[in-house]
């Protein structure tokens, strides 16, 4: 599984670049993230590598095919999307209604979701740890418990990658805990992951590759030990950044902090 995005570019009518000369090839392995201010364009990007809206200059490819040259149902069935978690959709559905949405590229056009199908929502939900909750509203879990709901409803697809939007925001400390080990136990288990963050300690953490959106200006795109330094991210967030390992009781930790004005 290789996606990859050459010279992408995208710009509303009359406004300066949202994006400029993106460039990387993904090659499905472990979790790339791509991390950046307010404003970069970050969601922009995503949307446009999947097709959902068109770049302006460049595109993107799944497998050395341009994406809007597969056919909807065959590249929906080997990407899945989580976007930023929204209620007002859903709120309605149960847990287990809503994730069996995620079947529809794998049953028929007019065929209700079967005996497998079910099995599926069972497994996924397994997996993120909400299988308790299937019967409950979605109006009536917590927003880490809907974020999960939502990443299983892209893995009842049965994908080989994944794309998450900001996956971890607006979640408290033991959410944003539970979502990103989520993240990493299925890209142990081979499931490619894309990742959309605010928050660099979270990229070092999971990320084999980087890319870094600024706000103006060509991305960099490469490992992620190599991308993620302090000089990196001062220019990358235009603030002075630290960036120091922790040796503490319950393990080795790396932090990234911004201390102050850049120099």
């Amino acid at each position: 599984m290789q996606i990859e995005v050459r010279h992408g570019g995208f710009s509303y009518p009359g406004f300066s670049p949202v994006l400029t000369d993106v460039n990387f090839s993904f090659d499905g392995i472990g979790v790339m993230s791509i991390l950046g201010p307010n404003g970069a364009g970050k969601t922009t990007l995503l949307r446009a590598m999947l097709g959902l809206i068109p770049f302006t200059s460049g595109e993107s490819l799944l497998n050395e095919k341009r994406v809007h040259e597969w056919k909807p149902r065959d590249f929906w069935r080997m990407v899945g999307y989580v976007p930023q978690a929204k209620m007002p959709g859903f709120a309605a559905m149960s847990i287990a209604d809503m994730v069996v949405l995620g079947r529809s590229t794998r049953i028929g056009a007019f065929a209700l979701p079967g005996r497998k199908d079910w099995a599926i929502v069972d497994r996924v939900l397994e997996e993120v740890g909400i299988s308790h909750l299937s019967t409950r509203l979605c109006s009536e879990v917590s927003g880490g418990q809907l974020q999960l709901a939502m990443i299983a409803r892209a893995l009842a697809a049965e994908p080989q990658l994944l794309v998450l939007d900001e996956p971890e925001s607006n979640l408290d400390f033991k959410n944003q805990m539970v979502v990103l080990n989520v993240i990493k136990r299925l890209a142990s288990q081979g499931l490619g992951a894309i990742i959309n963050t605010h928050f660099p300690t979270h990229a070092l953490e999971i990320s084999r590759k980087t890319l870094l959106v600024p706000r103006s200006g060509s991305p960099l795109y490469g490992d992620t030990e190599v991308i993620m330094t302090e000089d990196n991210l001062t220019d990358l967030f235009d603030v002075q950044v630290r960036i120091r390992d922790l040796n503490l009781p319950e393990g080795n930790y790396t932090s990234v902090a911004a201390v102050g004005p850049r120099h």
